[in-house]
């Protein structure tokens, strides 16, 4: 009796969620740190059971993507973007219940344009209580340029995320972020996406891309040389010929 009773149970708790939001994520912290090459992330994720029941939370996944300007040569484009999935390395993955740290099975699928990370839980939670995963892995994620790298992380998964924190580590300047701050909430399903960008430039934070500014400076600037130039040698030529 007490066997049927228990697969029963964990029929019912991986069932549950295709009508109902039975477990959210409280709280979502990931790290990047861009002083590693490829950057390494860690995700510190804590789910809680919402219903009155102990609940297995069975299997799950993260989307990951990357979104990164076309090219001419070296040159990024400005408003132009190519989304692709992330290569992931060294995937690994743990999860906390009460005191104890677990080894939990993860794997790495791709899709067409952002890749899937697959994690299993098959230990219950009680009722109101967390667990509390911690995935990590090796990504290239960034974009190097000469002066600016970008980075362009959209995150999602399969859980309504209440409070979404990202944190990076860079010896560079953090020259532009959006959306700016920490504290997102993400609906499940969706792909939330930080851009950031960093500078060897000593630079305060933008309004945009730095990138796009600084070409866009440059631009001018060779217009101008080009207007200034073809006006001195049309009025040389006009000089020449009143003469």
């Amino acid at each position: 009796m007490m066997k049927r009773f228990a697969l029963f149970f964990v029929f019912l708790a991986l069932i549950t969620p295709t009508f109902a939001d039975v477990e959210e994520i409280t709280n979502y912290n990931m790290t990047v740190d861009l002083t590693k090459n490829p950057a390494h992330i860690t995700n510190i994720i804590t789910i809680q059971n919402l219903v009155k029941y102990p609940l297995v939370p069975g299997i799950g996944e993260l989307r990951l993507q990357k979104e990164e300007p076309k090219k001419i040569l070296f040159i990024p484009i400005p408003f132009t973007g190519e989304k692709k999935p992330i290569k992931i390395e060294n995937l690994k993955g743990y999860y906390i219940i009460g005191h104890q740290k677990y080894p939990m099975n993860v794997s790495v699928s791709y899709k067409d344009t952002y890749s899937v990370i697959e994690y299993q839980i098959w230990d219950p939670i009680d009722s109101g209580k967390n667990i509390t995963l911690i995935i990590e892995y090796d990504a290239d994620i960034v974009d190097n340029g000469i002066l600016f790298k970008t980075v362009s992380i959209p995150v999602g998964c399969d859980l309504n995320i209440r409070k979404f924190n990202i944190n990076f580590i860079s010896p560079y300047h953090l020259t532009y972020q959006e959306p700016d701050g920490n504290g997102f909430q993400i609906p499940k399903n969706t792909l939330f996406i930080v851009k950031a960008e960093f500078s060897i430039l000593p630079l305060p934070k933008l309004p945009t891309y730095g990138y796009v500014l600084f070409w866009l400076s440059i631009l001018s600037v060779l217009v101008i040389i080009f207007v200034y130039t073809e006006l001195r040698r049309r009025n040389k030529g006009n000089k020449d010929n009143n003469g």
